[in-house]
């Protein structure tokens, strides 16, 4: 860390930026209940927004929970990712960002591309036929995670990829949500 990090600008910045909630570090199943909780509370006089924020936030931060290949340094047992709730003037966007191997990065924009490529019943179909295949190797369930975001958000899944070594990528994904 730099020594010239100020935290007041930092909680300036996350203040003027209408940042409902940000975190860097281990996720726990833990963590997201609280995080759920505390996303409940500040949108609730946002019905439908709301739900839908809290509902693709879930299904983000456990992707993050179950494929980020960064390990926490306390125990080693917790994936690290990051888990940001922004508030704009007409929409709010979740972003998640986590380590995944070099390996997985083809496959991965591709199935964005695919997603951000079908229309509402289109993905749907899609939706059907992923529940319906046999699990794919590392994969934690049927692989319909980000077409239920994409589904939910009816909007299309902001991916952008960052090498940070040889070996891995930063995958980020942002989804706005419209205001009602």
């Amino acid at each position: 860390m730099s020594e010239k990090f100020n935290v007041y600008e930092f909680y300036s910045q996350i203040e003027q930026e209408n940042i409902l909630l940000s975190y860097k570090g281990p996720v726990t199943d833990f963590l997201l209940t609280e995080f759920s909780n505390d996303i409940r509370t500040q949108l609730r006089e946002e019905r439908k927004a709301g739900k839908k924020v809290f509902s693709i936030f879930m299904e983000l931060a456990q992707n993050v929970l179950y494929y980020s290949r960064e390990m926490d340094g306390f125990d080693g047992g917790d994936k690290v990712g990051i888990l940001a709730v922004i508030e704009l003037d007409t929409c709010y966007k979740v972003m998640t960002g986590n380590m995944i191997p070099a390996e997985s990065v083809p496959k991965l924009v591709a199935k964005c591309k695919k997603i951000n490529s079908l229309d509402r019943d289109a993905l749907r179909a899609y939706k059907r036929e992923l529940r319906d295949s046999p699990p794919h190797s590392g994969s934690k369930g049927a692989g319909i995670g980000l077409v239920q975001v994409a589904l939910t958000a009816n909007n299309v899944l902001d991916a952008h990829m960052e090498q940070t070594d040889k070996d891995h990528y930063m995958f980020v994904l942002t989804v706005t949500v419209p205001k009602q």
